[in-house]
Parts: structure tokens; sequence; C-alpha cells
């Protein structure tokens, strides 16, 4: 029996090479879920929410911290700000200022992610505090896992630019996770 040798076009996919490469949100977009998780004001920032927005309604300016959780068909997740976020809000940047400081738990800057399948990587629940940011106006937002399972790596880039959170959502994600399992509904199970 003689084979066929298999020839690939490779210039079919020149095109989307370079819409990929020139627009990296098309990857993103074309090959990961989009979900939401909601992180809710807590304590002293709800109270101060409340009574600014009884004040004046224009300074309730953080309602809903909204992250990403962009699952790949492998289902690693990616964890970010949603363009939804206070921070990311063209209009909102003005009154909280532009992020000065992105500011990793000591538990995920501590944490011992090495090996094949990361047996010794920090568990982590929808409400583990990842990391904190700071912005020029003293506000402080909290990022959290958003999903139960193993940190696999956290952006080491947004400690010496943490303004690539606000320049560029897709390479300034502050985190990958690995879910303890395959089954979507109980991954995503905090997510809105």
């Amino acid at each position: 029996m003689d084979s066929v040798p298999i020839t690939y076009e490779l210039g079919a996919y020149e095109q989307l090479d370079r819409q990929l490469q020139a627009q990296p949100e098309l990857y993103v977009n074309r090959y990961f879920a989009e979900h939401f998780y909601e992180c809710a004001l807590a304590g002293k920032r709800k109270l101060e929410q409340v009574e600014s927005a009884s004040e004046d309604a224009s300074n309730s300016v953080i309602n809903r911290e909204r992250q990403y959780v962009r699952m790949a068909p492998n289902k690693l997740c990616v964890i970010g700000l949603a363009s939804s976020h206070p921070l990311l809000d063209a209009e909102l940047k003005g009154p909280l200022g532009e992020i000065v400081k992105v500011e990793f738990a000591d538990n995920v800057v501590n944490s011992v992610i090495k090996g094949k399948s990361k047996k010794q990587s920090l568990r982590l629940t929808p409400d583990t505090k990842l990391c904190t940011i700071h912005t020029a106006n003293d506000k402080q937002f909290i990022v959290r896992a958003a999903v139960k399972g193993k940190l696999m790596e956290w952006n080491q880039r947004l400690e010496s630019d943490p303004g690539l959170v606000q320049r560029s959502p897709e390479q300034g994600f502050i985190a990958i996770i690995k879910p303890n399992t395959d089954d979507n509904s109980k991954i995503l199970e905090a997510c809105v």
C-alpha cells in the first residue's frame, strides 16, 4: 500500500495569523468561553458606597467589581478584570485614578508552582484573595480566585507594570487556575 503524502496549505492560515497577531483579543474570543464573577462589596467600603449614593448619585462609582473567568477547552481558567469593572470603565477612570500597584497576597507570592502536575500548588476557593489593586486616588480593589482549584500561574508582570491591567486586559490577567473538576457547572458555580 502506497501512502499519500499530506500537504498543508499554510497560505490559508496567513490571514488568520495576521489578524490574531494584530488583535490578540480575537484569539481569546475564539477559543475561550467567558464567564463572570461578581465580587460583592463588604464592610466599610459597602457602607461608604451607600452613604455616597445617598449624598450624590454620581459619586456612587463602585457598585460591582466584576471579574472575568475565561475557560479554555482544557478547562484552565484565566482570571482578570471584566470590561465592566470600575477600573476599566472610561468614565470612572478619572475619579478612581490610574493603577499604581498590584499587590499579590502573600499566599500567592509564596506558593510553590512547579512540576508537571503542580501537586504542591496553592489550593483556592472562589473567595480566596489573589491580589489587591491600588489606584492613585487611594482606592483599593480586591481580586478573588472566582473558581475552586489549584493556582497554576500568577501574572508577575503586574508587579513591575501594574498599568497593564488597564492597557491590555488580555495581557494584564491576574492568574491562571486549574479547576478541581471537569464539570462546568461545578467549576462555574460562583459565577453569574
